[in-house]
């Protein structure tokens, strides 16, 4: 199993060499993106759903075709780091997640007069840290189990797992005009990964070509 973690410095480095490119590239060609959107993760074989973001830089290397890379937050929950669970959260058999990616992609595009269609295929580096919550002393199909006495519930296990990964990505959306530079970005998403990872998302965002 191939194990990665995505750091805040790789972030900062993916983000500060995509602008160094910038600098020796024609600047008609590229673009930046930012969105916001709601995911649906699938990691041991439950969904978990939530709000997630994408940062990305964009060049154009052929008239109908783009690549770009960047950051994507695919959800955020609030982890059990200094609080113990409820007996409600074990009861729900919660399983939260902490899924973050870095990503390159080739885009494919057709233009009309109200903006572009396309369709995305890359590769991403993934990133999943959660907890899931079993009644009783269970077995974790992923991570470590810690066994812990729950108030007004009797014995639990939590699951902590950290499981980094590559994944494949199919996408399809359209960018849609709104100025000379600036275009509203509408897309969905389906990601497939290791350990039977699977996401869903669906975004909204601004793109403004420089």
């Amino acid at each position: 199993m191939w194990k990665f973690s995505v750091s805040k410095k790789q972030i900062c480095l993916l983000v500060l060499s995509c602008m160094i490119s910038i600098q020796s590239l024609a600047a008609d060609n590229l673009y930046s993106v930012i969105s916001v959107g709601y995911s649906d993760v699938e990691l041991l074989q439950e969904s978990n759903k939530g709000l997630g973001y994408k940062i990305a830089f964009g060049y154009q290397i052929d008239p109908q075709w783009y690549v770009e890379a960047g950051y994507q937050q695919l959800i955020h929950d609030k982890l059990y780091l200094t609080d113990l669970p409820t007996a409600k959260d074990v009861t729900n058999g919660e399983n939260l997640q902490q899924g973050d990616a870095l990503f390159v992609a080739f885009l494919g595009k057709a233009s009309g007069p109200m903006g572009e269609l396309f369709y995305r295929l890359g590769v991403l580096k993934t990133d999943i840290r959660g907890q899931q919550l079993l009644a009783g002393v269970g077995q974790c199909e992923l991570g470590e189990a810690n066994v812990l006495a729950i108030a007004d519930f009797g014995t639990a296990t939590m699951c902590d797992y950290d499981e980094g990964g590559v994944a494949g990505v199919i996408g399809l959306g359209f960018d849609y005009f709104i100025s000379a530079r600036a275009m509203v970005r509408t897309e969905i998403e389906y990601i497939k990964g290791q350990d039977n990872l699977t996401v869903a998302t669906a975004t909204v965002g601004l793109r403004y070509n420089f």
